[in-house]
C-alpha cells in the first residue's frame, strides 16, 4: 500500500500518497493535526496501527483519490477516472 505516515497522534502527522496504478508516478504529501491520540494497542491493536489512516480518509477522498479494494491500494484522480456505483474505477 502506497500510504505512509511520519509523525504520532496526538500531534500533527504528514502523510505521504503514491498512486498504485501500474507506471503512475504521481505522489502528493499533507499534514494533518490529530487531536486524539492511539488506542491502546493491547486494546486494539488494529485500531492502534490504522489511528492515523482513519483520521486522514474523508480528506484523502476529498482530494479525488480512490482507494481500489482487493490490495490494487490508493489510485490518483487522473487513473481513477469516472467511478461507478460501485466505487470501482471504470475501466475504459
Amino acid at each position: 500500500m502506497s500510504l505512509m505516515t511520519d509523525g504520532k497522534a496526538p500531534g500533527p502527522v504528514r502523510f505521504y500518497l503514491a498512486c498504485d496504478r501500474g507506471k503512475c508516478t504521481e505522489r502528493i504529501s499533507f499534514d494533518l493535526v490529530i487531536s486524539e491520540p492511539r488506542p491502546d494497542e493491547e486494546a486494539d491493536f488494529l485500531g492502534h496501527i490504522l489511528h492515523e489512516a482513519h483520521h486522514a480518509a474523508p480528506l484523502i477522498a476529498d482530494l479525488g483519490w480512490v482507494f481500489i479494494q482487493g490490495g490494487e491500494g490508493y489510485w490518483c484522480p487522473a487513473c481513477a477516472g469516472p467511478t461507478r456505483d460501485t466505487g470501482t474505477p471504470d475501466p475504459s
